[in-house]
């Protein structure tokens, strides 16, 4: 029997592309700034912005379609009523100029040096002096209606300005201890309560939980999770315990974390992100009691890891390419492995066409985009969009079945057909295939077609 469909077959490519939402992350920096000397960072975040200096990838650093800030509290709200959100403002209007998008995290107050709650709050809400390594911390209760009043507010108002923005990749949930990381007392109830509010205030950025006790009632409502201290394996041990059995936060803090807060498949709701202990050069650098690197990486896609953030800080030359191999299968990846649709189509009638696409990273993307047939004449091109949820795409196969109104306006003769994924309303791919078949813009040739 004569064939009646066109079949398109492309072949994959390991390439690495730099697609959004996914991969390596700068960190109180944008793409194209000089990085952090040594092994060292600042946990402020930026408050003026330089020109950019490095046109593509700045040395010893990785493509990076992600920058990560945080800000005290006191830096936005300086006064009682009155909110400053400029520096938000500018950051994502540098991410944009720079091909990024922007995740953030406000925090209500660092160590004892560095910025501690804003003048004001201790008139109106309970403040508790504790001891944090040695020096004394002046801190909100954090399990009172105070902290939740105020607190929630800089919550609430940064989410009506800023949930949904283009340019803003994530938020973090972060509110108890130095940081927002967790380290101070919180009920159960204080937490469940905040991480309510949190939810109720973004209904279209995805959502971070720290790990730890926090994460769990955020976890519950489908939020995805982050960690500080990702790649940890530096603890020496001692005279009875050797260096090779001591505790870290790689054996003896994440896997239990993730388990016993719920989290083990969060990642199919929301976002998994690390931020690595320290740094990688901090890493490279200890002889005397070795990271093992590959372990390491393992463990990140074992967790459906999408964002891997080395705070800007520079990769050793020879981590640099196990690293970049690595985040290429972080998220998402997404493989065209075969398109079928019919040899002719109709004016004004119907257009049958299949698709099977394997996602061969670790994850979904948790942003929306959609699927597209262009069909292309001479004088024009129609996109038929695909009725599928992309950010249902988990790993493994996706097979999708379209039929689409063909447009009348299509002239009688020959047509090429090209598969792409676009932002929604858009015209032009801002997501690559990972094959080699496809043209500097990103579109994956199907094959020709008869207009009839």
């Amino acid at each position: 029997m004569a064939e009646t469909h066109w079949r398109c077959r492309p072949t994959e490519s390991t390439e690495y592309f730099r697609n959004p939402h996914k991969g390596c992350a700068t960190f109180q920096h944008f793409a194209g700034d000089p990085l952090f000397e040594g092994t060292m960072w600042s946990e402020e975040g930026p408050t003026e912005f330089s020109p950019r200096q490095y046109p593509d990838v700045t040395p010893g650093y990785l493509l990076s379609p992600i920058a990560y800030c945080r800000w005290f509290w006191r830096r936005f709200q300086a006064e009682k009523n009155r909110f400053d959100w400029s520096l938000i403002d500018q950051a994502l209007q540098i991410a944009h100029e720079r091909g990024q998008t922007l995740q953030v995290r406000l925090m209500p107050y660092g160590s004892s040096k560095q910025p501690c709650l804003p003048d004001w709050y201790a008139d109106v809400a309970p403040v508790i002096v504790t001891d944090h390594k040695g020096h004394k911390l002046a801190t909100p209760d954090h399990c009172s209606d105070g902290f939740f009043q105020w607190w929630g507010n800089v919550i609430k108002e940064f989410a009506a300005k800023y949930d949904g923005h283009p340019d803003l990749e994530s938020f973090d949930i972060s509110h108890i201890g130095p940081w927002g990381e967790g380290a101070a007392h919180c009920s159960q109830d204080a937490m469940k309560r905040m991480a309510e509010h949190y939810v109720s205030c973004f209904k279209k950025t995805p959502l971070l939980a720290m790990l730890g006790p926090q994460m769990r009632p955020a976890i519950a409502l489908g939020t995805g999770w982050r960690c500080d201290c990702f790649g940890d394996q530096r603890e020496k041990g001692n005279a009875e315990v050797p260096h090779r059995l001591a505790w870290n936060h790689t054996y003896g803090a994440y896997p239990w974390s993730v388990s016993d807060n719920g989290a083990a498949d969060a990642w199919k709701k929301g976002p998994v992100v690390f931020e690595t202990c320290g740094v990688p050069l901090g890493w490279y650098r200890q002889k005397e009691y070795p990271y093992d690197l590959d372990f390491n990486l393992k463990q990140g896609l074992k967790y459906h890891g999408s964002i891997f953030m080395p705070k800007s800080t520079r990769i050793p030359d020879e981590w640099q390419k196990p690293i970049l191999d690595w985040c290429r299968y972080l998220g998402y990846r997404f493989v065209l492995r075969e398109a079928k649709y019919q040899l002719s189509l109709q004016r004004g009638q119907r257009f049958d066409c299949e698709i099977w696409i394997e996602n061969v990273g670790v994850a979904p993307l948790y942003h929306p985009y959609k699927l597209v047939i262009r069909i292309a004449q001479d004088d024009g091109d129609h996109l038929v969009e695909f009725d599928s949820d992309l950010k249902q795409w988990l790993p493994g196969d996706v097979c999708l079945r379209n039929t689409a109104a063909v447009p009348g306006t299509l002239k009688p003769g020959a047509a090429m057909l090209y598969a792409g994924i676009v932002k929604p309303g858009g015209q032009m791919p801002a997501i690559r295939f990972a094959v080699n078949e496809q043209d500097p813009c990103g579109w994956v040739e199907i094959g020709k077609i008869s207009v009839e």
